[in-house]
Parts: structure tokens; C-alpha cells; sequence
């Protein structure tokens, strides 16, 4: 449930909330997250929290008349769904948001102050016995990543266009998928791959568990703080409305329920996004661009 991350808080905290927006005409709260969001849990794991949640907020919320959440199957499908006014907060992965914001035409919303939905170093992690200290060292050699982490192959791909390099899959002799950072950082200790990349927070919370880890990699690369996922309102969602999700954002750990929300989903307290939340994630997306001449 982890990479269920902070922003399946947000169905959560209106449930703390009560009182209708006066002068409001149908208050809804309609919440769309692309599918490609959850890349490591199954999907009827996440339908299923999804269904749960919605039934506790629509019991507990006063002055919402509709309240729904759908997953679609693409970013094009949430897309088309937001500009048809259908979806009101949308959640994506970050990269997926920079390659269509323009058609989007929406306004940032929530993300975590910290945690698995807020920004992240991630960390490129080598066998502590290779002789290695640049990147061009690593050519021919072994690497594995996180499933469907975009933005850590972001990070290294850029690295590598910058340093004039061939992206990973002509630079290693292999690259291989697992599940989880954790599952990455064991491959490399028990010397099934030589490389890989993961979040910091995979890293600190692997070598937590097993100290031996941590004495057998070291870290080569560090990226800047970089968004992995992002949440944007629908242009002309009222403002009543955002204030009433703000100002449940700011109460939620002050309630029981709100506090069991933000542990059962190992999230931190969310906030309003600004601008400069996206600003490295958005150098190191245009960077790679220009350098690759063509999208991820």
C-alpha cells in the first residue's frame, strides 16, 4: 500500500469536515487518478482502498452532494476527462503532467510536505568493491531499477546525455526490473546487478532494516529533490471548495480519523503545490529533451 502515497489522503480529508459552502451550488469532490500512479500495487488493491474510503467520507461529509473517485487507464483518458469538466483533483505522475500540462490547462493542487508523495533525492548506488567514482566507470556493467519509476530513470538517463554518454539501455550490458527499491538495493548487495537507482527514503529505510546492505553499496550519483507524483484542480473548480480542502489538509492530523488516514497510508501532512515544487523535476525533463531530441 505504500505507493498508495500522500494523495490518497486527500479522499480522506473531507471526512473531517463538516458545513455546506454557502452560496455554493452542488458541492462535489470528483477525484481522478491515472493508473499509471500506483506503479507497484496491484490494482484491486488500490480499488479496494479507494471503496473504502469513499464509503467512510460519504457517511462523515456534510454539505458535499456527489463525491466519486475513478482510475483511468491512461493519461490521454484523464485528460479528455478533466477538459469534459468530469474530474475535479487529479492525481499523475509527475512526468506524465509536464508532457501534457499544456492540453491539461489546470492549476496545481496537493502534495505531501514529506514522504512517499513529496520530493525526493534519488540515488544512483554501486557495489561498494568497484573501483568506480564517475559514471562513464559504470559502462558494460550490470543495473537494475525501480518498476516504472520514471523519474529515477530520468535522473539517470539525463546524467548520462549530460556526460555525453548513451542512455542505460546501450550503456549497461543489462538492465533488469524489481518491485520495490528495497528489492533493487538487495539485487546489488547479493551481486545480481552492479548498479541501481532508488529513492533515498528506499535506501535509508533498506539499510535501517539490514546494516550489512549498507556496508557492501555506496552512493555514486545524488539527484536534486525531485516530484514523483503531482495533484492538479480542474481550471474553475470554485475556490470555496480549494479552501475547504486546504483547510482540511491543515486540520486532518489534529483528528483522530485524520491521524489514522496519514498512518495507514504512511503519509505526512499535505499542502498546497507551488510552482517551485516542480521546478528541478521540470530543468532535468527539458534538459533531457533537448539532449534526446524525443520524450522518455
Amino acid at each position: 500500500m505504500r505507493r498508495i502515497s500522500s494523495f490518497l489522503a486527500c479522499l480522506g480529508l473531507l471526512a473531517a469536515l463538516g458545513g455546506p459552502l454557502a452560496g455554493a451550488g452542488p458541492n462535489r469532490v470528483n477525484v481522478a487518478f491515472s493508473q499509471a500512479t500506483f506503479p507497484d500495487v496491484a490494482m484491486q488493491d488500490v480499488r479496494a482502498a479507494l471503496a473504502i474510503w469513499g464509503d467512510e467520507i460519504t457517511r462523515n461529509m456534510k454539505g458535499i452532494d456527489s463525491f466519486s473517485t475513478n482510475i483511468y487507464p491512461t493519461p490521454e483518458a484523464l485528460i479528455e476527462a478533466m477538459r469534459m469538466g468530469d474530474v475535479d483533483l487529479a492525481v499523475l505522475p509527475t512526468l506524465d503532467f509536464l508532457r501534457v500540462e499544456a492540453l491539461l490547462n489546470a492549476d496545481l493542487g496537493l502534495i505531501s510536505k514529506s514522504g512517499p508523495g513529496g520530493a525526493q533525492h534519488y540515488l544512483l548506488v554501486v557495489r561498494a568493491a568497484l573501483p568506480a567514482q564517475q559514471l562513464r566507470t559504470l559502462r558494460d556493467l550490470r543495473f537494475c531499477h525501480v518498476k516504472n519509476d520514471a523519474v529515477g530513470l530520468l535522473f539517470l538517463n539525463h546524467a548520462l546525455l549530460q556526460q555525453g554518454l548513451p542512455e542505460m539501455d546501450r550503456f549497461f550490458a543489462s538492465t533488469e526490473a524489481r518491485s520495490k527499491g528495497s528489492q533493487a538495493l538487495s539485487t546489488v548487495y547479493f551481486g545480481g546487478a552492479d548498479a541501481c537507482v532508488v529513492t533515498e527514503e528506499a535506501y535509508q529505510t533498506t539499510v535501517a532494516m539490514n546494516p550489512q546492505i549498507g556496508r557492501k553499496v555506496r552512493i555514486l550519483l545524488t539527484s536534486p529533490e525531485l516530484m514523483g507524483s503531482v495533484a492538479v484542480y480542474r481550471k474553475g473548480y470554485p475556490a470555496p471548495m480549494r479552501e475547504l480542502v486546504l483547510k482540511g489538509v491543515n486540520l486532518l492530523k489534529n483528528y483522530p480519523r485524520g491521524a489514522q488516514i496519514l498512518s495507514m497510508f504512511q503519509a505526512t501532512e499535505l499542502r498546497q503545490a507551488r510552482e517551485a515544487d516542480l521546478t528541478e523535476t521540470r530543468r532535468l525533463y527539458r534538459e533531457y529533451r533537448q539532449k534526446k531530441g524525443r520524450l522518455l
